[in-house]
């Protein structure tokens, strides 16, 4: 058995629009604060499980120094020990990185890398808030497959007010031209409490910053499936693309319901069926920690009823879906009886559908392309 670790890094230079993860602009003397806090939290994991995948999210890492970085990361390959066929990823910012960084940070042991592209178009970025160019996004590709990554990752956001199907396919153009082994599309939301919320609401409806209609964006949607799965990609996830061999599997964890640790301010953790939360205030996260106190704030107990609907919801965000026999052996419910109404009335509605698998004759519980557009509306239904 392994485990996968998520570490946390709350910091930005600039604060997107869309953004409402837990973080705040980069302050260097509070950066080292808390890195030195977050090594203490990570040295105080005792766990005999090897880690089979590493998480380091934000926020943005690459936002830290470059000896910051790479203490951080020593501290956690000399703590725990890895699983031969690891995956170790760092988002990155191309506005945050150069050729020495990212070579350090590949030699430190960190061997996939998601870079937050968002968009290959200067006027998207500016609106998204982003730091850097369409150029530095195409140059930090570059730079880390110099740097050793063979295992490169781009993030796109599709469904911008004002944005045309024409200009999003120029993105899609444009990143494939680079040839990553993943690429991850996510529809713009705007999240309450955001800034692109406020804006949304204070304009009105103004012309360059009215929500694009729902049918431009479901064929944003529909053209992202049909020319990265046409270009050699496997689309395995609602919103994610890989090529063969590629999936993450840091993110597969947990589709899969497996178990993980997160360490740093506002961090999920899932051990022995139980959920826990790390406190998301920073100063509050370094006085806990630095006092010897757990950072952890909230605990929240599953019920078995709770951890079968999960897997159920979360295994249909994977396009394979869920194997019904291997689902109802391990929590020992069948999903057929438990749900049987809402299961007849997805199907009927076209959302999602039974297929065999294989020569085994086990069956299959997955999405339909329209139950793919339409996933929350069925996650609801196990809900």
């Amino acid at each position: 058995m392994s485990l996968s670790l998520y570490v946390h890094i709350p910091f930005c230079l600039k604060r997107c629009v869309y953004c409402d993860f837990v973080s705040g602009i980069y302050d260097s003397g509070k950066a080292v604060d808390y890195v030195t806090t977050l090594k203490k939290e990570i040295r105080g994991i005792t766990n005999a499980k090897p880690l089979s995948t590493l998480y380091i999210g934000g926020g943005t890492p690459t936002a830290l120094s470059t000896d910051i970085l790479s203490g951080l990361i020593d501290n956690i390959f000399n703590h725990f020990r890895f699983i031969d066929n690891y995956e170790a990823t760092i988002e990155a910012n191309p506005g945050t990185v150069d050729s020495d960084k990212l070579k350090i940070i590949r030699s430190a042991g960190i061997n996939r890398i998601s870079i937050g592209v968002q968009s290959f178009n200067d006027a998207e970025l500016s609106f998204l808030g982003r730091i850097h160019t369409r150029d530095e996004a195409e140059q930090a590709v570059y730079l880390s497959r110099e740097a050793g990554f063979k295992n490169v990752g781009i993030d796109l956001i599709y469904g911008l007010p004002g944005q045309s199907i024409e200009r999003w396919k120029k993105t899609l153009k444009e990143a494939l031209s680079l040839r990553p082994e993943h690429i991850s599309a996510y529809e713009l939301t705007a999240e309450k409490g955001t800034t692109l919320d406020k804006m949304l609401k204070i304009t009105s409806g103004a012309n360059n910053l009215k929500p694009l209609d729902e049918d431009k964006i479901i064929d944003m949607y529909n053209h992202t499936i049909d020319h990265l799965t046409s270009s050699g990609y496997i689309h395995y996830e609602i919103s994610n693309f890989a090529t063969p061999g590629h999936s993450c599997k840091h993110n597969l964890n947990y589709w899969d319901r497996k178990e993980y640790r997160g360490t740093g301010t506002g961090a999920h953790s899932f051990m022995e069926d139980k959920r826990f939360y790390n406190t998301a205030g920073l100063d509050h996260y370094i006085e806990a920690v630095s006092e010897n106190r757990s950072p952890v704030e909230e605990h929240e107990n599953i019920s078995a009823d709770r951890a079968f609907s999960e897997a159920i919801f979360l295994g249909l965000r994977k396009t394979g879906g869920i194997n019904i026999e291997s689902l109802s052996r391990r929590y020992n419910i069948n999903i057929l009886s438990r749900y049987n109404h809402e299961i007849e009335y997805l199907r009927e509605a076209g959302l999602i559908e039974i297929t065999c698998s294989g020569y085994s004759y086990e069956t299959n519980l997955k999405l339909t392309k329209k139950g793919l557009i339409l996933s929350n509306e069925v996650f609801a239904r196990f809900i």
